[in-house]
């Protein structure tokens, strides 16, 4: 005789069967991923190596360093949505805490990076007088006669820059880039057109250093998943869509 509770347990379909915990990222999440990080990369190596460049080459150049910066704030901030309504794959049981913490922490500095750092290169793009406005009649006047344009020397050894109007910058050269107007308008008024200077120089160094910041936590995050695939054996590749998933 069949009793009614394991009459019952013999009905259960796979369909009501409790789902197996997920060890993968969403399909949206893993290609989120990896265009971000293509694009840093990209971004990197633009970026170290345009000033040394000749002028033509480096205009180009700094149109597709600013594009690509630009897409990646774009593309954080479409992952950071989607995180918000899709429960990111739990960590390994086997993970220690300190590792949780860790990645944890690498995670959010790397995200804070990832929002700042395009946002510090825009701040250096819109540090400068309004066009047509009075501030600019005074940056961007020509030198007397005879004289030598201004040169500016940048920060790190970089070779210097011509003083003058920045090209109108478009992103992927199609999208017309607005600069950040109470930055901009600082240098409204000649009265403003020195401290926007500096404050352009300033923005210069924050993104310099946090590119190298920016290195620093790719380092970290790299590592870490490298220690979980080969030394933990956790088939942490898996999880963001490389590689076979391991058993859960």
């Amino acid at each position: 005789m069949i009793t009614p509770s394991i009459h019952k347990a013999s009905a259960m379909t796979p369909r009501d069967a409790p789902a197996a915990p997920r060890d993968r990222y969403t399909r949206v999440a893993i290609a989120l991923h990896w265009a971000i990080a293509g694009f840093i990369l990209f971004n990197l190596g633009i970026g170290f190596f345009m000033e040394s460049w000749p002028l033509p080459v480096r205009l180009f150049a700094l149109m597709l360093h600013a594009s690509s910066g630009l897409t990646v704030l774009a593309l954080t901030v479409a992952r950071v949505a989607w995180r918000l309504v899709n429960e990111p794959p739990p960590y390994p049981a086997e993970m220690k805490p300190w590792e949780r913490h860790s990645a944890r922490f690498v995670h959010f500095l790397l995200y804070a990076a990832m929002v700042l750092m395009p946002l510090s290169g825009w701040a250096i793009l819109s540090a400068h007088s309004p066009p047509g406005s009075r501030g600019a009649a005074v940056e961007f006047a020509p030198p007397p006669p005879g004289m030598k344009p201004v040169m500016a020397a940048p920060p790190g050894g970089m070779p210097p820059r011509m003083m003058g109007p920045p090209p109108t910058m478009k992103v992927w050269n199609l999208v017309p880039l607005p600069a950040i107007a109470p930055i901009e308008a600082i240098g409204k008024e000649p009265g403003g057109v020195a401290p926007q200077r500096r404050l352009h120089e300033e923005f210069v160094e924050w993104h310099s250093v946090g590119a190298f910041l920016l290195i620093g936590l790719l380092i970290l995050h790299v590592a870490g998943a490298l220690k979980h695939q080969f030394v933990d054996r956790q088939s942490e590749f898996a999880r963001m869509g490389v590689g076979r998933r391991r058993p859960f």
